[in-house]
């Protein structure tokens, strides 16, 4: 089949022992499709989509792979067009290609293929999120992860916050606490707690201090108020891997969610 190269940065790379020509195919689309530009089908729209394609599921329209499709696009090569192809270390560094190629193998190792199990706890989401704190502008980072309920059902929660707007919070740990004699009075200033605005302080500091405890209480007093949702970024780990997805918008074939980063634990 006469190959056809896409014109992007990609073309310029060498990945050690993996055949490139992927990056220069373009699958044949049906005719009945070409009202639609190709891009749209390799552009991976949604994180649910890359997981699909991923695992090796859904081919660039959204169907289940095929026999024919299989031999034309092998998961290997499958693999590369989900790799960020505007990464300039994949020009300039022959580590982090090297690093590509190794997960690439990693993963559609024919004895031990690894795919991507959204409920299995290796896959977190973090959310950088403007919000308010008191009527001021700030931020934070929510990592949420999936949760599997007794029937089966999932749900994602939030699983820790970090933030910039606690400072006030934690030094008011220097002036409100419960004062080192207290057993001799039969902790009776425990009542401070009936007045106190930010009861937290006289649990343990890991807590008082807890960005995701803090977080809690005060979004339950009303206190933060979730404004936008600024990027969204993806963690997926695996046995001795970890990468990173996160989504490009950019019109070009190689958009969407992509992996941006591949790490060797």
């Amino acid at each position: 089949m006469k190959i056809r190269f896409i014109k992007y940065h990609l073309l310029n790379i060498i990945v050690t022992g993996i055949s490139l020509t992927a990056f220069g195919q373009i699958m044949p689309i049906n005719n009945e499709t070409l009202q639609t530009p190709k891009k749209y089908y390799l552009q991976v729209k949604q994180f649910g989509e890359f997981i699909d394609r991923f695992n090796y599921k859904t081919d660039w329209s959204g169907k289940l792979i095929s026999d024919e499709f299989a031999k034309k696009v092998p998961r290997s090569n499958y693999l590369l067009y989900l790799i960020n192809a505007e990464d300039t270390r994949l020009i300039k560094d022959s580590l982090y290609r090297e690093l590509c190629s190794q997960f690439i193998a990693y993963i559609d190792n024919q004895d031990n293929p690894q795919y991507i199990n959204l409920y299995n706890g290796n896959v977190k989401a973090n959310a950088k999120v403007n919000i308010t704190y008191n009527g001021k502008e700030n931020w934070a980072n929510i990592e949420l992860i999936p949760e599997v309920l007794p029937d089966r059902s999932a749900k994602w929660v939030i699983n820790k916050v970090n933030t910039n707007c606690f400072k006030a919070i934690e030094d008011s740990l220097a002036v409100n606490f419960i004062s080192p004699n207290s057993h001799e009075t039969n902790f009776i200033n425990l009542r401070k707690l009936n007045s106190n605005t930010n009861p937290i302080c006289y649990f343990p500091t890991a807590i008082a201090t807890n960005h995701t405890m803090l977080f809690l209480t005060e979004i339950a007093k009303n206190r933060i108020k979730i404004q936008t949702i600024e990027k969204v970024t993806y963690n997926i780990i695996f046995p001795s891997w970890e990468i990173t997805v996160e989504e490009f918008n950019r019109s070009s074939n190689n958009s969407g969610w992509l992996i941006s980063n591949i790490k060797k634990l």
